[in-house]
């Protein structure tokens, strides 16, 4: 029989009906999606929710004042948040939200840290800490051990590498770091993290912070200031998107044409010295379907084509026009000889966002079929917000590797 069915029975027979007829477990579960506050408000409806709200299944905590103020009444907050938890105990948690602002004083960071640390006692599943004023907040003499964590979403922190070794979240899975930065972090380290996103993160100037993940399945590196960071080889790697924009420092910045012709330039002389400022492509190299989208000028030089790794898993793959550099086209070359078993390659060119106009394919001669890449690639492709000379271009040096286009096979994706 049903719960729900049950709990009508209940209703008929005590006088009951509506939301008090539910169990209260199903009730700690509704007032999980409260506000912390709105949810203790709810003790004065009736003798039998009193008690609920400590027993909610989530918390939803907003301590966040105006910004570039102290206001008065944020006190007040951290004195309500306090004690909340205070009451509250180490009632277990599935999820636990925490969105700050306005957090100036070093008080202030003592009291986050403390409520961080008093929801890991509560054995939290998902915790997310949320600073919605992205100031960069500092969190020190801070680390995560918890057995039962298994998603973690930090946005608008500055963290340390404390706060980056989660080996002591050994049920870890999911992992979120947004607007964060990592300047003085070496290291982010989880041997069971699946599913990794990384989105408009700063990290050092002087050297290349490292991730290691070795179980990691899904990554998303979306938008990085200053150096990159570097992955150690992944071997279950399946999905990856990686997107470069002009705050990246891993390039020659003297050169529009992304192959520095300066003889001792000292940019690129430092990076030809030093292996830690080297594109990083051996932590993706496993990965089977990868997206690569490069909205700076790039440091990809005839080094980087020469230490090249080769992509055995890689089957789909989308790249955007600056790695499709005439005359040579050398990255594009690279890549697809380093590619022996890929299956759909897709060109996004002079696009910007996710807006095609044109869309074609080029279809490869399956009796003319080159060695010089897969003999599983055998179409094309290519999206376009413009057709043009660059276009044209690009079209003219896929068709020396059998791909053949026509302009009268032009798609409009969008009006």
């Amino acid at each position: 029989m049903f719960p729900w069915k049950n709990g009508k029975k209940a209703s008929i027979a005590t006088g009951r009906d509506g939301i008090d007829a539910l169990p209260d477990g199903v009730l700690e579960h509704i007032l999980g999606f409260l506000p912390a506050q709105e949810a203790v408000q709810t003790c004065v409806l009736a003798r039998r929710w009193s008690h609920l709200w400590k027993s909610a299944t989530a918390l939803h905590i907003m301590c966040v004042g105006p910004c570039g103020e102290e206001p008065t009444f944020l006190v007040e907050r951290q004195k309500f948040v306090d004690n909340l938890l205070r009451v509250r105990g180490l009632v277990p948690l599935e999820r636990c939200e925490l969105r700050i602002g306005s957090l100036y004083q070093d008080d202030d960071i003592i009291h986050l840290v403390h409520w961080i640390q008093h929801v890991v006692l509560c054995q939290v599943k998902m915790l997310r800490v949320d600073n919605v004023y992205l100031d960069g907040i500092e969190l020190n003499d801070l680390s995560l051990v918890s057995s039962h964590l298994t998603r973690l979403e930090v946005i608008g922190i500055s963290l340390n590498n404390d706060l980056c070794d989660l080996s002591g979240c050994p049920s870890l899975e999911y992992l979120e770091f947004g607007y964060c930065n990592f300047w003085c972090t070496t290291k982010i380290s989880s041997v069971s993290l699946k599913y990794l996103s990384i989105t408009s993160c700063g990290y050092s100037k002087g050297f290349n912070t490292l991730i290691y993940t070795p179980r990691l399945v899904s990554l998303r590196l979306d938008d990085h200031w200053c150096r990159a960071p570097c992955f150690e080889i992944i071997p279950s790697l399946h999905d990856a998107f990686v997107r470069v924009t002009g705050e990246c420092v891993d390039c020659c910045l003297d050169d529009d044409s992304r192959y520095c012709p300066v003889e001792n330039c000292f940019i690129c002389d430092s990076i030809e010295h030093d292996s830690s400022k080297c594109l990083n492509l051996d932590g993706l190299s496993k990965s089977e379907n990868l997206s690569w989208i490069v909205e700076s000028k790039m440091f990809i030089s005839k080094r980087d084509l020469k230490k090249w790794p080769t992509f055995r898993k890689l089957k789909t793959l989308l790249l955007n026009e600056q790695w499709c550099v005439p005359p040579d086209f050398h990255a594009l070359t690279c890549i697809l000889k380093h590619s022996p078993v890929l299956e759909k390659l897709t060109l996004q060119l002079f696009c910007k966002g996710h807006k095609h106009k044109f869309g074609m394919k080029g279809v490869r001669n399956s009796m003319d079929i080159s060695a010089a890449i897969s003999e599983h690639l055998m179409i094309v492709e290519v999206k376009s917000a413009v057709i043009d000379e660059s276009i044209l271009k690009v079209l003219k040096f896929l068709s020396t590797l059998n791909f053949r286009f026509s302009l009268d096979e032009v798609e409009i994706l969008e009006d």
